[in-house]
This record gives structure tokens, sequence and C-alpha cells, in this order.
């Protein structure tokens, strides 16, 4: 258990595996609750809940029944259900609690096989980890290491009872069609198939754990921020053998799923070759890498809209809409607003002839996607007194006096696009 792990939560399904582990749980000396996801996607679900109601109650121990809606989005009702569950229980676990699920051997073994069917890279061979950061807390799986037929046995031993999920019979499913059809002729042939897919698993998060080591050390040596955008010139000029992980480490550093590697390998060759005045993009699921200049940005995708005009706040007062936040610190007068540049929009900068705030835009340097985007401060007579990354135009300089400060503008993270906040390239 981690160290700094308050107390346990068990993932309880009423079924054999998280039967074992809440009674197990119950002999530690730990503070125990249980949680039940009810998805509602059997028949028996009810009676399910019961159950689970029923074995807390004999064992002492509190239940909650969070209920979930898996919406099936592209990946299956599986997958779907997976995510509904993990995320009902998320919201329900306390900071420093530990969410104890009864994944074993047999499950790990599961996993291997179905991942080296799907051409699973190196990452994928570590298989389930045994534990990670969870919500607030952690996830921990305290069973990986046994295989299911301890559990029964145990289970027999100290006459529990459990439900049965009738879908886990149906071999049209792949994890099904293994534990049924394939892991029992493997297991007649090599015996301690599960505790070798254990091995294997625990042999590949080491290997997994030294690349990214020596990854993040290549990547120090490089210019620009360590958790910022990617300099192009860097990664371009490293092995062709060792680019695909670092791109993978780069998106894993930023929360982003990576996508499959044939994906990664067509995007990596686009956004690194592709001729110099192009701007290419890698896109996948809610994602894209951009390349800009010298530069790959991790962004959102789609862009987020172009926020609606809106009246400023008070002086000091910051202003927010779904982009950023943008404080204006003089009061010029009433009756302003804030808004994005309008299309052919001209501005007269102090001590500067007028010019397309366009190209105003690109010479400060502002990155093409935030052009469209950046909060303008307007007066009721239709004057432009600031632009955020410019500061006080000819006309905010003569209603706020010389002295005035630039607005101070500050860009909203989003995890779909963690340099989304980026507003300027790294310099």
């Amino acid at each position: 258990m981690p160290g700094d792990a308050g107390g346990c939560v068990v993932a309880f399904s009423g079924g054999l595996d998280s039967t074992v582990l809440l009674h197990l749980a119950t002999q530690a000396d730990r503070p125990v609750r249980a949680i039940h996801v009810h998805h509602g996607l059997q028949a028996g679900a009810d009676e399910w809940t019961g159950h689970c109601s029923r074995v807390c109650e004999g064992l002492g121990v509190a239940l909650t029944v969070a209920r979930a809606n898996p919406a099936e989005i592209g990946r299956g009702l599986e997958d779907a259900a997976r995510e509904a569950r993990y995320a009902a229980i998320a919201a329900r676990l306390q900071a420093g609690e530990c969410l104890l699920t009864a994944h074993h051997a047999d499950d790990q073994l599961e996993t291997l096989l179905l991942r080296m069917m799907r051409g699973t890279g190196p990452d994928g061979l570590a298989g389930i980890p045994a534990r990670r950061r969870f919500g607030p807390g952690w996830l921990v799986r305290p069973l990986l290491d046994v295989p299911r037929e301890r559990l029964r046995d145990y289970a027999h031993a100290h006459d529990l009872r459990w439900v049965e999920d009738p879908s886990n019979a149906d071999v049209a499913r792949d994890r099904n069609y293994l534990r049924h059809r394939v892991i029992p002729l493997l297991t007649a042939r090599w015996p301690a198939s599960a505790a070798a897919g254990g091995r294997l698993a625990r042999h590949s998060v080491q290997q997994r754990d030294a690349l990214r080591m020596l990854l993040a050390e290549h990547r120090r040596r490089w210019p620009g921020p360590g958790d910022g955008p990617l300099p192009v010139d860097a990664l371009r000029q490293s092995d062709s053998c060792v680019r695909p992980a670092l791109m993978r480490e780069w998106l894993r550093d930023g929360g982003l799923v990576v996508p499959g590697s044939s994906r990664l390998e067509r995007g990596l060759e686009m956004l690194l070759y592709a001729v110099g005045d192009r701007q290419p993009a890698m896109v996948w699921g809610n994602c894209q890498v951009r390349r800009h200049g010298g530069w790959l940005y991790r962004l959102p995708w789609p862009l987020p809209a172009v926020p609606d005009p809106a009246p400023a706040d008070a002086k000091g007062s910051p202003w927010r809409d779904g982009t950023g936040d943008v404080v204006f610190n003089a009061d010029p007068g009433p009756g302003l607003w804030i808004r994005t540049p309008r299309p052919g929009e001209r501005l007269t900068m102090p001590q500067r002839p007028a010019k397309p705030i366009k190209e105003l835009l690109r010479e400060a340097g502002i990155l093409p996607w935030w052009r469209p985007r950046l909060p303008l401060l307007e007066n009721g007579d239709g004057e432009v007194l600031a632009v955020a990354g410019l500061g006080l135009t000819a006309a905010g300089r003569a209603a706020c006096g010389a002295e005035c400060a630039a607005p101070c503008w500050t860009a909203r993270k989003r995890p779909d696009g963690p340099d989304w906040a980026w507003f300027a390239p790294p310099g």
C-alpha cells in the first residue's frame, strides 16, 4: 500500500473475485468501505445490489451504491461501462483513499494475450499496473499475483457467497473467449502460464521505466521548456528509432492518450518534414499536435470557439471567457466591452502608423490559432484601447495616460491541450 494512503475502498461487484477481496480487506487493520456500481445493464442488476448490501452488512462494512449510465461511443459497450464505472468511483473517492480492485493473475494473462493479438508495443506488455494514482487517491490491485483458482479455494474455505454475471459466459467477447477457450489449453500444457505472464509484465515495467528515465534525460538537453512545446529541430536530429518514443513520452507527460503506432509514425513524418511554410497537424480523438515555426504544440481538437463580445468588469477585476482571463488595471470610462479582433480591422499603436491587426499580431509572434481569439478592450465609442499580447493602443494611451499598465492576459489551461495556454512561442 502507498505510504500516504488512508482508508481502503473496495470496488465490490458481488462476484467471486471482489467478494474475496472484500473479505480479506476486513482482516487488515485499516478502515474499509465498499462501492458497488449499478450499471443497469443486466436484468438481475437490482438483485446484485441487494446481495452486495447484505454481504457488506454481514461484514460490518459501509456500502455506497453508485449508479452509472454508460454511453457507447466508438469503442463498444464494455469499454464504456468500464469508463463509467471508474468515473463513478473516482467521484466518490476521498483524498488519500485507496481504491482496491480484485484483478488477479489470470486477468493479467488475459490482458497480455489480448494486447499481443492487437499488436501492442513494449508499453502494452507492462499489462495491468499494480498501483497508480487515481482521482484524489490511489488505485491498488493487491491480488495481481494470485491465480483465480486460489481465490475460489479461499471463498469455499470461508463459506463466502457471490453472484455470477451471465455475460461472463459469452464467448463472443474476446476476453471471455480467452478465459474459457484459450487459457485452459495454455495452462494444461504450461501450468505456470499466469505466473509467467506476471513476470513478463514486471520485466516490461522495468524496461519501460528505464526507457522513460533515459528519454527524460535526453529531452533535458533540448532548448525550450521541459513541460511545454517540443522543438522540431531537436526532434528531427534525434535518431529515427528514438523519435516515436520521445513523442509518446511528450504526449503522456501532457496527460494525453497516445495515438496508435501507424498514425503516430505518419504524423511524425508530416510534422517534421512538411515544407517550411506549412502548418501541419496530426489529429486524433479530441487532441491535435500542430507545428508552427520551430515548435510542436499539443492543442485541443477542435479548437475552442471564438468567444462572443461581453461587457468588461470593473477596474481591476478579471474578465473570463472560455479561453482565458484578462485584468485591465485602469479606468478609462464607462461602457467598456471586451471582444475579439474583426476580419480586416486596423489599429494604431503608439508612435506607429495604422496597420491591420492581423499583421500586428503576427509581428508580435502571437500564434496563429490565438490571433482571432485574443481579447481587445473597446470603449463606448468603438475605439480599441488595448489588445492582449500587444498592449495599449494609441487611443488607449490617450485615454489612460502613459503610465497606464497594459492588460494582463492569462490563457486558461485545458487537459485536452496542454500547450493551449501558450499564445506566443517559447523564447
